[in-house]
């Protein structure tokens, strides 16, 4: 239990860097575009790990499993980072942080994993605290240098959220023997979406120049989380894993509020404090 949520919990701080990278990069090029190329680089560095470690033997279900989380995964890194890019990122990483802490525990109960109290009542507080983020006055403190679309955002980030959880439902089918090959199989298929909605849909690919800098730091950040996650998730529980590693919304709002000098309606802020209440309870024991 200890290593799951050591694992967890690196795996929340290297998210909310690379999703802090990922919505600085989406607000110069598109959502598609910054995913794209992100997971490009994810890929090839997931490639060497790969070749580096010892020899993994998937199953065609591994696979199948790892083609899954990367569908369910992509909408949620291009959702999340589109969130990121017309709403404040102090309160979209909350939302998707909820939502993809929540659903697979919810699912670890109704596929026989017993739950403790507190963990049910995290999920509970879980869905207030969307709620109370939803329904607070969204003022402009400060004028935006983005465009700024708080209704779109809030839709975008819980879409996030339950992608979020499909990828990690889909990793916890596959077997450790497989080794990381599931997650190489995601990215595959992240790819190739991002990279056929960034051609069609958004304004080319790769990303623009000035997108480019923390667009790699967002497909490094990612390949790490994505390593540590799979173990944690391996090790189990899953309610635990998804759960931890959904920390990430105090690692963006610390450093949106550093960096990008963000601040939040009052109500607003007990919803992103309920939202990581909610998170820490459901990993009690």
């Amino acid at each position: 239990m200890t290593a799951t949520i050591i694992l967890a919990l690196s795996t929340s701080l290297l998210f909310g860097v690379g999703d802090f990278l990922g919505g600085v990069a989406t607000r110069r090029d598109t959502a598609y575009a910054v995913t794209g190329t992100s997971h490009l680089l994810s890929i090839v560095l997931m490639v060497v790990a790969v070749l580096l470690l010892p020899a993994a033997h998937p199953t065609a279900a591994d696979l199948l499993w790892g083609a899954v989380s990367g569908l369910a995964g992509v909408v949620g890194v291009i959702s999340l980072f589109g969130a990121l890019a017309v709403g404040r990122m102090g309160i979209v990483a909350p939302i998707s942080a909820a939502l993809s802490a929540s659903l697979p525990a919810i699912y670890d109960l109704a596929t026989g994993t017993t739950l403790a109290p507190l963990t049910i009542a995290g999920m509970v507080l879980a869905l207030v605290a969307i709620v109370i983020v939803s329904i607070a006055p969204d003022e402009q403190l400060h004028e935006p240098v983005h465009e700024y679309r708080p209704r779109r955002a809030l839709g975008l980030a819980m879409l996030s959220g339950v992608g979020f959880s499909g990828a990690f439902i889909s990793l916890s089918f596959t077997a450790a023997e497989s080794g990381l090959t599931p997650v190489l199989a995601a990215r595959a298929v992240s790819i190739l979406v991002a990279v056929t909605l960034a051609l069609r849909l958004g304004r080319g690919f790769p990303v623009d120049r000035t997108a480019l800098a923390p667009t790699l730091g967002a497909g490094l950040t990612d390949v790490l989380a994505n390593i540590t996650m799979l173990t944690a998730i391996r090790l189990g529980p899953l309610a635990i894993a998804s759960v931890l590693g959904s920390l990430f919304p105090v690692v963006v709002v610390t450093l949106a509020r550093v960096f990008l000098g963000e601040r939040l309606h009052v109500w607003q802020k007990v919803g992103v404090a309920i939202a990581v209440v909610a998170v820490l309870l459901s990993a009690l024991p």
